[in-house]
């Protein structure tokens, strides 16, 4: 299983270069990282609770995209695709991605705090390098932070991305 860390530790990466340098990832990428966080889930949890953790983290994202796009609308008052031109679509899959990934503890963690942490770390980029392109590198920002996860769970034995237990030990410590 440790190498499946690896794999997604160097996928990873692989996204936040490219995403920070070209607005954009390879899509073969996505399907190499779902694999190297589903087989060690696979392997830890009965396919019933990986299943439903599978689900309730694509109705969370499907509940987050459906807001962006009801505020869209109104917003602009009619139809607009917010694909592309307020979030990429590289950016969705990699949301796909993660929601197969985690556990539901760790994806709702990961994306509310990532999401958060997005907008210091973009002007962060603007700051130190002004010519940057005036669109946000959401995955390769979130594809950093989870670097960091993953190397915290490779580090430390009570930590568990896919059962949920990272964000358990955090919140159980926070309070």
């Amino acid at each position: 299983m440790l190498a499946f860390r690896f794999i997604t530790l160097l996928v990873l990466g692989t996204i936040a270069w490219e995403d920070l340098r070209e607005r954009s990832i390879h899509w073969w990428l996505l399907p190499v990282l779902a694999i190297a966080m589903l087989v060690p889930a696979w392997v830890e949890l009965p396919m019933w609770e990986l299943g439903a953790q599978m689900g309730f983290n694509l109705l969370f994202l499907g509940m987050q995209l459906g807001g962006l796009l009801l505020f869209v609308v109104l917003r602009n008052r009619g139809w607009v695709d917010p694909v592309n031109r307020y979030i990429g679509s590289g950016d969705l899959y990699f949301f796909l991605v993660l929601a197969l990934g985690l556990s539901s503890a760790n994806f709702v963690l990961f994306y509310l705090s990532g999401l958060a942490l997005c907008i210091p770390a973009y002007l962060l980029l603007v700051k130190l390098w002004p010519a940057t392109e005036r669109t946000v590198p959401t995955a390769g920002f979130l594809a950093l932070y989870l670097m960091l996860w993953c190397m915290v769970d490779l580090f430390c034995n009570s930590c568990g991305l896919f059962t949920g237990s990272m964000a358990e030990n955090l919140l159980g410590h926070a309070g």
